[in-house]
């Protein structure tokens, strides 16, 4: 007998070694959010804070900034890794990054519900700070609805190969398609843990655009500019 695995969803992970003052410079930044805009009473009951909701603010464009510089290039690397092993080396692909946003998970009991991001292709999550040896407030993922026949009453975490759940490392990657549902699990610690989530965007490169690919933002025409004056 023979059990093949049709389809199967692939989720990078890696530990990454970011050096003492680019590690401490990643932190800094997400203790000043946590600081001056988690302390804000319009936002002091929540049990978690992400940029993303704040995106007004410029929440959203860690990847702007200084101290996320190191972590853009470590995963550029990463996804371009991730799209050779899945398409080969002559994918003739461009990523861009459409926002990174910082989350911030309080301690005794953050979590945060599930989601997808489908604005974007593949999404990723960076730990910046974590509890040693707490695994508590994992990254769940979840199955499809439609991957399992609703008569196959087994819960994804004990069908998948992997298990569908990640546990929380500092300075651990994940790179994960953004249609993928996902959730944290209550985070309890003693510490408040960070992390920086991104939403990357896979186009053609410029003036290349192919047949059930997205072109190339640089091919793009705004629609606004032809109506009315």
């Amino acid at each position: 007998m023979a059990l093949h695995w049709m389809f199967p969803t692939p989720v990078l992970q890696v530990d990454l070694e970011p050096g003492k003052d680019v590690a401490a410079a990643m932190e800094a930044q997400l203790e000043a959010f946590d600081r001056d805009v988690f302390a804000h009473p319009e936002f002091r009951t929540r049990n978690n804070l992400t940029g993303d909701l704040l995106g007004r603010a410029g929440l959203d464009q860690l990847h702007r900034t200084e101290a996320f510089q190191w972590l853009n290039q470590a995963l550029a690397i990463q996804v371009e890794s991730y799209l050779k092993s899945l398409l080969g080396p002559d994918h003739g692909l461009d990523v861009h990054i459409q926002k990174a946003w910082p989350v911030v998970c309080a301690r005794e009991g953050g979590t945060i519900e599930s989601h997808t991001h489908r604005n974007a292709q593949l999404s990723a999550v960076f730990y910046v700070r974590t509890e040693e040896g707490n695994g508590s407030g994992e990254l769940e993922f979840q199955a499809p609805d439609n991957y399992f026949s609703h008569v196959m009453a087994i819960p994804f975490s004990e069908a998948a190969v992997s298990g569908g759940v990640f546990a929380p490392k500092q300075h651990r990657l994940l790179l994960f398609p953004s249609d993928l549902t996902h959730r944290v699990t209550p985070y309890q610690g003693q510490a408040t843990r960070y992390s920086v989530s991104y939403d990357l965007a896979i186009t053609t490169p410029p003036g290349q655009g192919r047949e059930m690919r997205v072109p190339h933002p640089m091919d793009w025409v705004p629609l606004s500019g032809f109506g009315p004056a």
